[in-house]
């Protein structure tokens, strides 16, 4: 207990380290450029910006062992390879701030699992300690990121974990170091919760019966637009695969096009977060042909940088691309409440390609601020895309995600 709460406080820590560095070199090198949606309004000078980040990190491939570490994969085994962390890390932090379609869960939970392993490390503690250490690190670090222990502990359930009842225990103790991060994150922000909460706010819809229906309709509509990441990571490896050992070369190139990308469409730059919002309010505007090019868009653009060897996670850009998916449905069909459509589709999205649908419909609720009473369409959304997705499709393989 001891060392889990110590290792949840240095998890919290160093993710708002992280965080605040991505938030000051965000503001400093791609200010604002997000609030625009017109095609072909992104300045110039980003291709320059991001052809540039994409000569560091090719640099940093070729002469440090950095690289996308499975975070997710880890949580079983307990353990992460502190080795490459430092210079994994930095190049995700770089990545980020150049504007790259990368989200900060995966650079965080190198940060604070890496940090973690290696502490359990030096002190020789037992596997069992050393598991406990690094998913209470973990905790720490995403609760505050995403805003929720719930969250947390709901990820601690669905990934891989031997069951037992003594896991329950170890869940205890992550469960309060999750308490620890997220009010670390929660005090330093002035006693307010993270700016992911409530980000849309739409109106509120009582729910009806026919929402549920609707929402297994959306699940089983997010499984082919998340299945776009997998066609567009085929796509990406085979023109990739001849400068695999030519790190500088393949990410410059990676940098050029991704730059030209989000100059082309500027709300592909980032996160997504963002974007998210400017696509709420401006939905009828922008029209459903452009809501779905920037659905696509964005998965280009998220995987395309991890192909190319840029570093992150790819949960906010897959809520970025849901958001637009919900955005488009409403405006097809009226008569389904914004806050069902974008709720559904903000959730069903990522959790067709990341495992953990519970927990991402708890950020989706977070994310829309919808009432408990009409979150059952959200939940039904996220288990439906993630069931249709394993259970039909994939036939219980995994999902490549980095």
């Amino acid at each position: 207990m001891g060392w889990g709460l110590l290792l949840g406080l240095i998890g919290g820590i160093s993710a708002l380290i992280f965080v605040v560095l991505m938030n000051f070199g965000q503001s400093f090198f791609v200010p604002h450029i997000t609030q625009n949606w017109t095609p072909f309004s992104g300045p110039w000078w980003i291709v320059l910006l991001m052809t540039g980040v994409g000569v560091i990190i090719g640099l940093i491939h070729r002469y440090t062992p950095a690289k996308e570490m499975d975070v997710f994969g880890s949580f079983d085994k307990g353990y992460l390879d502190p080795k490459p962390m430092p210079s994994s890390v930095f190049a995700s932090l770089i990545s980020i701030i150049g504007g790259f379609s990368l989200g900060p869960e995966v650079s965080t939970g190198m940060l604070s699992g890496g940090l973690a392993s290696w502490i359990s490390k030096k002190r020789n503690l037992d596997p069992e300690i050393t598991k406990t250490n690094y998913l209470s690190s973990v905790s720490g670090a995403w609760s505050g990121l995403f805003t929720s222990p719930l969250a947390m502990i709901l990820i601690l359930l669905e990934t891989k974990h031997k069951q037992s009842v003594l896991y329950y225990g170890t869940l205890l103790i992550a469960g309060l170091a999750a308490v620890i991060g997220f009010s670390i994150f929660y005090a330093s922000q002035g006693f307010n919760y993270s700016s992911l909460l409530g980000i849309l706010s739409p109106p509120e819809y009582h729910l009806e019966i026919w929402h549920l229906g609707v929402a297994i309709i959306m699940g089983i509509i997010a499984v082919p637009v998340a299945l776009l990441f997998v066609v567009f990571t085929k796509i990406f490896d085979r023109l990739i695969k001849p400068l695999d050992k030519k790190p500088v070369i393949r990410s410059t190139i990676g940098g050029l096009l991704l730059g030209l990308l989000v100059f082309a469409l500027p709300v592909t730059l980032g996160l997504g977060t963002t974007s998210m919002l400017l696509v709420y309010q401006n939905a009828a505007e922008i029209g459903a042909v452009l809501l779905l090019i920037f659905a696509i868009a964005k998965m280009a653009a998220l995987t395309g940088a991890l192909r190319f060897g840029f570093i992150g996670g790819p949960i906010f850009p897959l809520l970025f691309t849901g958001s637009c998916m919900g955005a488009l449905i409403h405006l097809i069909f009226p008569a389904v409440p914004v806050g069902l459509a974008m709720g559904c589709m903000i959730v069903a999205v990522p959790a067709a390609i990341v495992p953990i649908p519970f927990a991402l419909a708890a950020i989706g609720i977070i994310i829309i601020g919808v009432s408990p009473q009409d979150a059952l369409p959200i939940i039904i959304a996220a288990l439906v895309a993630f069931s249709t997705t394993r259970g039909f499709i994939l036939k219980g393989e995994e999902v490549e995600t980095v």
